[in-house]
């Protein structure tokens, strides 16, 4: 019982983390799909690209300053809720006393749903992975322009996919790696089929290859979201793939 809740626990962690993956890969895709010019593409992902390294460079070099800031607003929240509370008992308002319960059950919930998505490095070391996947898209649209698209693609359906299928139906693992065949699999199959949709089911089977070969990649770049759009794109370029 205790193991089932375990493994529930971890892929309701996986499909949070997925999810946050997903909003920051529409960020991604959004000057591919609006058909924004290209200077003002390489502006959009040099912003995107430098904050995600301020966040990075924040939490490993400043991380004391960090919990200074969470320390003091902590504190100066707590005085006002104390203050708030001793109004509320000499006027006996008790919906302020519930709406303050009710922000601290709020409050509680948002800590424990950050807790379940950060990784342990990622505590330790900051959003690494965060940073990596904006410098593959980035370079992916530096040396193939819009076919970065395809690497944007397959960050969002083939490491989504292979990563949830990984985790629910998993056993069989590459030499070497975490990253198991299963996942593999059934995250080339789901970002065939959705790139398929897009450019032609006529592409199918090179996609499936395309998709077989980004777990190959995922499984031994050491960085998957550095590796995987980079990976991608370079792939549809030289498949002749249609741009999107």
């Amino acid at each position: 019982m205790a193991q089932n809740l375990s493994r529930i626990n971890r892929v309701r962690a996986l499909l949070y983390r997925k999810l946050i993956h997903l909003l920051l890969s529409i960020l991604l895709i959004v000057p591919l799909v609006i058909g924004l010019e290209e200077n003002y593409t390489e502006i959009y992902y040099t912003i995107l690209l430098i904050g995600a390294a301020f966040l990075y460079i924040y939490q490993v070099k400043k991380p004391l300053i960090s919990v200074v800031i969470r320390s003091t607003l902590e504190d100066a929240r707590n005085n006002v809720k104390l203050n708030i509370l001793r109004v509320a008992e000499v006027l006996n308002m008790t919906s302020v006393k519930e709406l303050l319960a009710s922000m601290d059950k709020l409050e509680y919930t948002f800590t424990e749903f950050i807790k379940s998505v950060e990784r342990d490095y990622e505590r330790k070391w900051g959003y690494l992975g965060v940073l990596m996947g904006m410098v593959g898209v980035y370079v992916s649209y530096v040396m193939v322009n819009t076919y970065a698209y395809y690497g944007v693609l397959a960050l969002m359906f083939y490491d989504t996919f292979s990563a949830l299928f990984g985790s629910l139906i998993g056993r069989t693992r590459m030499p070497y790696s975490s990253t198991t065949i299963e996942g593999i699999v059934m995250g080339a199959l789901v970002f065939s089929l959705v790139v398929g949709a897009l450019v032609g089911l006529s592409y199918l089977t090179w996609l499936y290859l395309v998709g077989i070969a980004l777990g190959i990649v995922e499984s031994y770049s050491g960085e998957d979201n550095l590796a995987i759009p980079v990976a991608a794109s370079l792939l549809a370029y030289f498949l002749k793939f249609p741009r999107i």
